[in-house]
């Protein structure tokens, strides 16, 4: 009788942490909600043409001016770069889904190397992140808004 009392406190704690985990998980489209705000609200500011979105969804990386602004406004939309182009990662990798958050945790480690990034142009910085990621796992591109 002692070991089916321990059973069933063992049930309700694994059951309670289900219920209170899958109720602070976000919901599956609240991501491509997300996306969609920052590719409306940077597309305006640096309109990408349909080549260079294709070209990057194929993982290729294009040196263009509007791609490198367009992608430090997502990290700016999100706070996630200051105005001296120094790329908040922590905060990124935990944003993060949990699909790519080991992508995004590797990329960081790997692009964004603690205490060691330099004041430069947000656009610039933001870019060789993102090249710098697209190297290491073309999964990177998930962590983009691209429509």
């Amino acid at each position: 009788m002692e070991h089916l009392r321990g059973t069933n406190v063992m049930f309700a704690i694994v059951m309670a942490l289900l219920v209170v985990q899958s109720s602070t998980r976000p919901q599956p489209d609240e991501p491509d909600d997300i996306k969609k705000t920052l590719y409306n609200a940077c597309s305006e500011k640096f309109p990408l043409t349909e080549e260079i979105k294709n070209n990057v969804k194929n993982s290729m990386v294009i040196d263009d001016q509007n791609f490198k602004c367009f992608l430090r406004c997502c990290f700016d939309e999100m706070s996630l770069i200051d105005e001296d182009g120094i790329i908040d990662g922590e905060s990124l990798a935990a944003m993060a889904v949990d699909k790519i958050k080991p992508v995004a945790e590797k990329i960081v480690h790997d692009c964004l190397p603690a205490g060691k990034q330099e004041k430069q142009d947000g656009c610039e910085a933001a870019f060789k992140f993102f090249s710098c990621g697209m190297k290491l796992n073309p999964l990177t591109i998930e962590l983009l808004p691209l429509q």
